[in-house]
């Protein structure tokens, strides 16, 4: 098993544009430039008290990165604090960067004294409840079947 650490992504630093390219690649839904998501994550790394976005590294190379977040983009449900973007690069799958991500913002919730936390998952439902994550809802958002979790802090 591979080694991987998760770190607070800083203003300025390399990772947050990587963290930018992932998320523009992966989530074609956010409809955001590189530039427009550059710069929402760079909004998200100076202030970190509406929330925060992770980097998973393995041997000090960017794999992963996951999001805490106020709101969720156009939710279907009137809840907060959100887990959100999830993305572990594929090569890097399956070998403990995205539990790691999970479980860093979760403890970034409880440390924000938060109860629980949302998230929206389209297909890794059995993912997050082998992390002790609960259906709430189902719903079609933006299009897509999609399960509401929840996971009691």
């Amino acid at each position: 098993m591979t080694n991987i650490q998760t770190f607070i992504v800083q203003p300025g630093t390399p990772e947050l544009a990587i963290c930018a390219h992932w998320r523009v690649d992966a989530f074609s839904v956010l409809q955001a430039s590189f530039e427009q998501e550059l710069k929402s994550m760079e909004l998200l790394a100076s202030d970190q008290s509406r929330g925060v976005a992770l980097v998973a590294k393995a041997d000090d190379e960017p794999v992963g990165t996951c999001l805490l977040i106020e709101s969720e983009i156009e939710p279907n449900h009137d809840v907060s604090p959100w887990l959100a973007g999830l993305f572990v690069v594929p090569k890097h799958r399956r070998k403990g960067a995205g539990a790691a991500l999970v479980r860093a913002i979760e403890d970034q919730g409880r440390q924000r004294e938060f109860s629980r936390l949302y998230l929206y998952t389209t297909d890794a439902e059995s993912f997050y409840e082998r992390l002790g994550w609960e259906v709430l809802d189902r719903t079609n958002w933006k299009g897509f079947d999609t399960a509401l979790m929840v996971r009691d802090l």
